[in-house]
């Protein structure tokens, strides 16, 4: 196979029995998006207690963008809004009744069938989508990402921490938390400590096997999640200097690693664009100085919160030969973008009302235009 690089396409001539076929192909993308990280929780960000190597070489390789927001402080706002590039205001998925703010288990409120995720919109594209990791949009069968334009789940439907003894202590009944393999039930309860493991195990799998055709990974992160004590694999447990925390950040770390080597190895790396941000910034302690649950320093305040560490996000992009390498990016820019943005780089406008805008200057840009 011979690839031509052109700005945006990556046109590839296949030979078969004498006879070369020209095949446009858009770019992959790729999302990593963790839930409640702090904004110092990583090297390329200021930390100086957890190891991210993966992370370093994305920055390294990369562009860093330090004014990067989240559109809420909580987790099922913000992924509302980087799934359909609108304010959680705009889709009814701001507040309800039930839960609040927040999505919990069992519950008959979910992003909406008919709103166009990011998914959907690349799937009509051609592309092959995934999911990996946690959803929290709606747990029950309409509201699975399965019926949200992702081709595959693979991950837990709601946050790590809402399992059936805390939701006993607080008077309901929720089930054990589930492993979902698209919309069955595969382990119950699931084991934790093995999700960032599983999940990125799937990943590479998912990439290797559509080598061939454009896709979309989202793989959002279970960790390091909302309980007090994160979990990671045995081999990750006890390694860092910063108690469970570091552990599953580091164990992330690995993950992302993991996901490079695949693209790399493949020879994907020069057609794929990988942004690494988080949902909402880290619940941190009630010691401004403890890491005990993330940093969110120098930033002001903590996730769940409106206060800047709840929403500026330690964005990295990454894609070798159109992003400028060991760059930074200062501007303004939200997750509200990233659908409008993909739109265009997929190979054309959206049809329907978004809060965001393409973003496209300000990811391949020069240096000193950002």
């Amino acid at each position: 196979m011979l690839n031509a690089i052109v700005p945006g396409i990556v046109v590839c001539f296949v030979m078969f029995s004498n006879v070369v076929i020209a095949e446009q192909r858009p770019p992959n993308l790729v999302v990593i998006f963790c839930d409640n990280l702090g904004y110092g929780d990583i090297e390329p960000f200021g930390s100086i207690v957890h190891r991210t190597p993966h992370l370093n070489r994305m920055a390294r390789e990369g562009r860093r963008f330090t004014h990067f927001c989240v559109s809420a402080g909580v987790c099922t706002l913000s992924r509302a809004s980087l799934m359909t590039g609108c304010y959680a205001q705009r889709i009814g998925m701001h507040h309800n009744p039930r839960d609040g703010q927040v999505l919990r288990p069992i519950s008959s409120y979910g992003l909406h069938p008919e709103e166009v995720t990011i998914a959907e919109m690349l799937k009509q594209r051609g592309y092959a989508t995934a999911i990996f990791g946690k959803w929290h949009l709606g747990d029950q069968p309409v509201f699975l990402p399965t019926r949200q334009g992702f081709d595959r789940f693979f991950g837990i439907p709601y946050s790590d921490d809402m399992t059936r003894d805390v939701g006993q202590r607080l008077g309901n009944r929720w089930p054990e938390l589930p492993l979902m393999e698209g919309e069955t039930v595969v382990e119950a309860p699931t084991d934790r400590n093995l999700l960032t493991q599983r999940c990125t195990n799937q990943a590479v799998q998912f990439i290797s096997r559509n080598v061939n055709r454009p896709f979309f990974v989202y793989f959002a992160h279970p960790m390091p999640g909302s309980t007090k004590y994160p979990f990671a694999n045995e081999k990750y447990r006890g390694r860092s200097r910063n108690g469970p925390w570091g552990d599953a950040v580091e164990e992330i770390d690995w993950s992302i690693g993991q996901l490079l080597k695949t693209l790399s190895q493949l020879e994907l790396e020069k057609n794929t664009l990988v942004l690494w941000l988080f949902d909402n910034g880290a619940p941190m302690t009630s010691d401004p100085n403890g890491l005990s649950r993330g940093m969110d320093k120098p930033l002001h305040g903590r996730g769940y919160t409106t206060a800047e560490g709840g929403f500026r996000s330690p964005t990295i992009m990454w894609w070798p030969g159109r992003i400028p390498a060991n760059t930074t990016c200062s501007a303004l820019a939200t997750t509200l973008d990233l659908l409008p943005t993909a739109a265009q780089l997929t190979g054309g406008a959206i049809r329907h009302r978004t809060d965001g805008h393409d973003i496209q200057s300000l990811i391949f840009a020069e240096p000193d235009v950002t």
